[in-house]
């Protein structure tokens, strides 16, 4: 999953019960989502969290491999584990429920202020073809 990634949400959290945002990362074979810390949830208000032009960073495996170790709310998805995907819309927050091929299953949430909501809309079809709702 190594290659350029944007920066689409720096308010994703894990669910309802995760009050700490992250940052959600779109790359050319996965997602990625790495917590913040409170402070910077704090700081973020309504959002939005990003904006034009997305922040873009290099993922390393190495990367990678830190960020999913690094806390138990940090997420690394391949596309190619993915089995479905919804995106959903809501009043204040929008969201991406994920399956995976071994019957895990992830809910990624963000501001619907932030970009994350249009550019998946986008990306996503792609990515996943018919797996993808």
């Amino acid at each position: 999953m190594t290659g350029l990634a944007r920066c689409l949400s720096k308010s994703c959290t894990t669910g309802w019960l995760d009050w700490v945002h992250g940052e959600l990362w779109l790359s050319p074979a996965g997602l990625i989502r790495r917590r913040l810390t409170l402070a910077e949830t704090r700081a973020h208000g309504l959002g939005p969290t990003v904006s034009e032009p997305l922040p873009e960073a290099e993922f390393t495996d190495a990367d990678l491999t830190r960020v999913a170790a690094g806390h138990p709310t940090n997420k690394v998805i391949a596309f190619d584990t993915v089995a479905h995907a919804r995106l959903v819309r809501g009043a204040t927050a929008d969201g991406l429920r994920l399956v995976l091929r071994d019957g895990t299953r992830h809910k990624l949430l963000w501001l619907t202020r932030d970009p994350a909501s249009a550019v998946l809309l986008t990306a996503l079809p792609a990515a996943l073809q018919d797996r993808f709702a």
